[in-house]
């Protein structure tokens, strides 16, 4: 059911590659204005310039996205990009850190055959309008997939894994060192043999998306507008196997704000109805550290269980007492009435503070919080000042949760995932212009 194919890919040029660092960036949705900026300090040709095309200022028409694909037809005119001779399967690998320990994670980056979710590549969150429409528009200027769609796939016995390995044995043809704490490096099979054999053993398996939703909606909306070119029926995937050791998820946290008549002694007359609250009066870092040691003891156990911070500076650790209380929801699997978001969710933000689905695509009322010291500070004091009424922490969901969910054709609150790192752009793109 995975149709991958080898493409030529479009690479920085080797005058550019001993800087390649400089030249990397995430995906758009995780570059805030501070970081959109640090990047485009680092290089003039930091790929971000292109795919961040809301503060693209070299288009006199004002439209950002115009000016993205005027930039990038220069790079492509001055082969400050260039085309791979070969048509090939790529090596992506990401050395990384999180949370005092190392890890390392191996893709195989190709393009894959796009069929509409749920055949053959399996969604797993909601997506938002808004974020679809911005990167088809970026596309369309472009003409080109500037980063993959984070995918994985079943492989226990690690057979394609075994031939990755292979490939990494001899020099990158890529390393991007963005810090200390990530480096990102590259390789390209292009051996036919080594290609087929990688094709066979992914064809019979599914693919789940663990990152980049939006993106591949806009990819098959983009088909849909071009229905004569073959090369838009592919979107380009870095797909993991979902044994890998290195595969890292991390949780997104919610900071509640904007929620009218807002009262921290209502919402936990309401949460004692199906939690019970423990309050741990400190709100110093060693007492976060502290619940939230708890809460993941918790999990271990097969509970479900959060941290609830308010303006008062106590940590409340909230443990629900019986998951019969989420049996009342129907039309749901119980794979996903057991998850934590969707119990934080139906339990809390729904019922107790009006969050509604509709709000919740609409935005206004919950800001995510990632899951890094300096992010849960921030928000903490943004809770301690007023400007946010509430920030509930959670446990990260496990891949076998995803998977399950995903199956059976499920889809979880958006922002229910961080698979960690994210997939960078600039190692490797994909123009659909042959």
């Amino acid at each position: 059911m995975a149709n991958i194919l080898p493409f030529n890919g479009y690479r920085y040029s080797t005058a550019l590659r001993a800087d390649m660092g400089r030249l990397v960036a995430p995906p758009y949705d995780v570059i805030d204005p501070a970081l959109r900026d640090t990047l485009w300090r680092l290089s003039e040709y930091n790929i971000s310039r292109v795919t961040k095309a809301d503060r693209n200022e070299q288009a006199p028409s004002g439209n950002p996205y115009e000016a993205a694909g005027a930039l990038w037809q220069r790079w492509l005119d001055s082969r400050i990009v260039q085309r791979d001779a070969q048509p090939a399967l790529y090596v992506y690998e990401q050395n990384f850190q999180v949370h005092g320990r190392r890890f390392s994670r191996t893709a195989l980056v190709a393009r894959v055959r796009l069929e509409p979710p749920g055949k053959g590549v399996l969604p797993h969150e909601n997506t938002l309008a808004g974020p679809k429409a911005d990167r088809l528009l970026l596309m369309r200027a472009t003409q080109t997939q500037f980063g993959q769609v984070f995918g994985l796939y079943p492989d226990p016995a690690g057979e394609v894994d075994a031939l990755l390995d292979q490939a990494r044995k001899g020099w990158p043809l890529v390393q991007a060192p963005e810090s200390e704490e990530l480096l990102h490096r590259l390789w390209a099979i292009t051996d036919p043999q080594v290609v087929a054999r990688v094709q066979a053993l992914m064809e019979p398996k599914e693919i789940l998306i663990a990152d980049g939703h939006h993106r591949y909606e806009t990819s098959l909306a983009y088909m849909v507008e071009n229905p004569r070119n073959e090369l838009t029926r592919y979107r380009m995937m870095a797909l993991v196997n979902m044994s890998n050791p290195g595969l890292v998820i991390l949780p997104i946290h919610r900071c509640v704000k904007g929620i009218k008549d807002f009262q921290a002694e209502t919402l936990l007359k309401g949460l004692r109805r199906n939690f019970d609250a423990r309050a741990y009066p400190s709100d110093k870092p060693g007492a976060r550290a502290a619940v939230l040691d708890e809460i993941r003891r918790r999990q271990a156990a097969g509970g479900h269980a959060f941290v609830l911070l308010m303006q008062d500076g106590a940590h409340w650790v909230l443990t629900l007492r019986d998951e019969q209380s989420m049996n009342a929801i129907q039309g749901h699997s119980d794979a996903w009435r057991r998850l934590d978001v969707t119990v934080l969710h139906q339990l809390i933000l729904e019922p107790l503070l009006g969050i509604t689905p509709e709000r919740l695509t609409a935005e206004s009322n919950l800001e995510y919080v990632h899951d890094f010291p300096h992010a849960i500070d921030a928000a903490a004091e943004e809770v301690r000042a007023g400007r946010c009424q509430a920030l509930f922490l959670l446990n990260p969901t496990r891949v076998e949760e995803v998977q399950a969910v995903a199956q059976n054709h499920e889809r979880m609150p958006q922002k229910s995932t961080y698979f960690y790192p994210k997939m960078y752009g600039g190692m490797v793109f994909y123009r659909m212009t042959e």
